[in-house]
């Protein structure tokens, strides 16, 4: 046994230093044992010192900012900040880090070579009986004092001070091994861990959370969690903190990485959870780096718009390029023979007229169909509707059709007496179209139609193709041909993509392209499926207004006039649109620019203090999962009854995969046209 290891003597507890009068000396006491904390304040106080008192390590934080004590007194197993990482913080600090540390602990043999090795402290005494703790304290003392007198400072390890006959325990050491095993997980996690308490501030940090954030351990340590510069996030964290952390509110916030936290050059996504233990509160909050991740799927991001950009301007240069080679041969021909008309009047030539004429008015009829074509990719292009059976469209251009060009069909028609409110001419053109592709694909084999009804309860995604909810009329037809293969599915609705040889057909290429846009028009859409050696079946879907006859079209019309409609949404230009939509439709229109002028006008409505809202179509594009369901729940909660249709310009958004999670009645794709926002209404007011 060492010198300083030996018991303490008898003399010792004879030991005064109350002739050693200095006004000046001041300690601060830190331990959460109330007992032991009021008796080693006691007997510093008796020997004339000044003392203050603390209970755990982040309360001695929140004393030291203020006080400059000459010895520190602290045990090392504390809540919140424990004494270790308290005496490497004092260690730290300018105006603290030669301040006379000693340490008062019950695990001084149980961790005497970590101790030893790890915390740079002045002097270990071993919690005993309070007599001999006496005797150490007044020893540690003089040890001071002599110091001071002196002017030396501390060589080599701390002296320690252990009472006669105490031994490890093996639970502690057993409880002291976890506590470590846990610690060293803890600290050596790829993700940032920071652990809060109640009010706020940081009492713990591991190493990831060190490197994200950029700032020293023993300087976050201690500090408030608002000190982080948030960035944008800054009003979420200060309303987190505020009303669920020292609110006790106990709902935890999730940074996604669809809006992730931005700090010190690093991309995050964060979970900050409130917990309680033994009534207690305090917060854990888990930072997690997905700079490299973001970076790459930001890139991803740009390559994929990038590529959209390019067929899109590859598509505009086909279809630029393919109208320009039309309208060329057309100007020619009727150029060429005005030409001609005029050279022989010239040179008094006889020629005949009216053949020249007729050959110049017939490529001006085809360019006149040309331009017919182009307008059909426009909204505006649909210049005529009718509330009509599409069971009588559908067989009077598949007859007219057979009867022009020939071959045989099937017609098979259950869905044929629903109503559609079209342009006829620009369904049957449409119709034509695919017909001519399924007759030149079958090679004189049997082509099968079929018209039905079709109910879509909920949006459905069919070979690429988004269906919101609601009632269509459905013509599939279908083709006995070699099929499609699947790389090419998505390139047959291109301007101007085709495998015939160019210059046969004037706006050839073209067929799918005006059948989409006349679909898409009407509010309806195209799905194609086809195999390889079996066939190519194309599935145009139309909105079904009414099931029997016209007179349900005008009661809908009468019903809307009393079905008051919100759009809510943040671009300007689109509320106008959206207004003028809705009243063109005979609905009763309001439009806001967010959801809590929304929900107050639901509100209002609720407690018949204005007019209340059925249907409220909502932007909901960008922003999280949570997000986007809170946004739903207030609308609820301010009128419950009221019906939500979620808008959004990305298909594969999770409410428009399952817009019902969300509380949603039904989805509106955007762009969206006057059809198909009149079909999802429609649909609703029948429900």
């Amino acid at each position: 046994m060492g010198p300083s290891d030996a018991p303490c003597p008898k003399s010792l507890n004879r030991l005064t230093v109350s002739n050693w009068k200095n006004p000046m000396e001041k300690a601060l006491v830190v331990e959460n044992n109330p007992v032991l904390l009021k008796a080693v304040s006691a007997l510093l106080e008796q020997e004339g010192l000044e003392v203050h008192t603390a209970n755990n390590g982040l309360h001695a934080l929140e004393i030291l900012e203020n006080f400059s004590p000459d010895l520190v007194f602290t045990d090392l197993v504390m809540p919140l900040i424990g004494g270790e990482q308290l005496c490497r913080i004092i260690r730290s600090m300018p105006k603290h880090s030669q301040v006379f540390l000693v340490i008062l602990s019950a695990i001084i043999l149980e961790e005497k070579e970590q101790i030893l090795q790890e915390i740079d402290c002045d002097l270990c005494i071993a919690k005993g009986n309070l007599k001999e703790m006496r005797a150490h304290i007044r020893e540690a003392l003089k040890v001071f004092r002599d110091r001071t007198s002196n002017h030396s400072v501390k060589s080599g390890q701390p002296e320690k001070r252990i009472p006669p006959g105490l031994k490890p325990s093996p639970v502690t050491l057993e409880l002291l091994s976890e506590k470590r095993h846990i610690s060293e997980i803890v600290n050596n996690l790829s993700e940032g861990v920071l652990e809060l308490s109640q009010q706020g501030k940081i009492v713990s940090v591991n190493k990831a959370a060190v490197s994200i954030f950029g700032i020293r351990k023993e300087a976050m340590i201690g500090g408030s969690f608002m000190t982080i510069p948030w960035g944008e996030h800054q009003s979420d964290m200060t309303s987190w903190l505020d009303n669920q952390l020292i609110g006790g509110g106990l709902q935890r916030l999730e940074i996604e990485e669809t809006a992730p936290l931005r700090i010190n050059g690093r991309i995050l996504s964060a979970s900050f959870i409130p917990l309680t233990e033994e009534g207690a509160i305090f917060a854990i909050c888990i930072f997690r780096d997905i700079t490299r991740q973001y970076l790459a799927e930001e890139h991803k991001r740009q390559l994929d718009e990038a590529v959209r950009l390019m067929k899109q301007m590859d598509a505009m240069s086909c279809m630029a390029g393919g109208f320009a080679h039309d309208f060329n041969n057309l100007l020619t021909v009727i150029c060429g023979n005005l030409d001609i008309l005029l050279h022989a009047e010239e040179h008094k030539k006889e020629i005949d007229d009216r053949k020249v004429l007729n050959h110049a008015q017939r490529a001006a009829s085809v360019a006149v169909d040309l331009v017919k074509k182009i307008s059909c990719f426009s909204t505006f292009g649909i210049i005529s509707r009718e509330d009509v059976q599409i069971g009588v469209v559908v067989k009077k251009a598949t007859e007219e059709f057979f009867k022009k060009n020939g071959g045989s069909y099937d017609l098979i028609m259950s869905g044929d007496e629903s109503y559609v409110h079209i342009d006829p001419l620009q369904i049957r053109t449409a119709l034509f179209n695919v017909l001519q592709n399924a007759r030149e694909a079958s090679a004189d084999r049997e082509i099968v139609i079929r018209v039905d009804d079709e109910e879509f309860t909920a949006p459905a995604i069919i070979a690429g193709q988004y269906i919101p909810a609601g009632r269509y009329s459905r013509i599939d037809i279908e083709d006995k041909g070699k099929g499609i293969a699947r790389e090419n599915i998505l390139k047959i609705f291109d301007p101007y993509y085709s495998t015939k040889q160019r210059g046969t057909v004037k706006g050839m290429g073209l067929g799918l392209t005006i059948v989409y846009a006349t679909l898409r028009n009407h509010g309806g859409c195209v799905v194609v499926t086809s195999e390889l050696g079996k066939g190519t079946t194309v599935s145009l879907f139309l909105p079904v207004f009414s099931a029997t006859s016209l007179s349900g079209r005008f009661k809908e019309t009468a019903l809307a006039r009393n079905f008051r409609v919100m759009l809510v949404e943040d671009d300007e230009q689109l509320r106008e649109i959206g207004r003028i939509m809705l009243e063109y439709l005979g609905y009763s229109a309001v439009v806001v620019n967010n959801e809590d002028i929304a929900a107050q006008i639901l509100k209002e409505g609720l407690a018949g203090r204005g007019e209340r809202v059925a249907v409220v179509v909502i932007d909901l594009s960008g922003g999280d999962e949570n997000e986007k369901m809170a946004i739903c729940r207030a609308l609820h909660e301010a009128d419950p009854q009221v019906k939500i249709v979620a808008a959004s310009a990305s298909l594969i958004d999770p409410v428009m995969e399952n817009c019902a999670r969300f509380g949603c009645a039904n989805t509106l794709p955007k762009p969206f046209s006057m059809d198909s926002l009149n079909h999802i209404l429609a649909t609703l007011m029948g429900s």
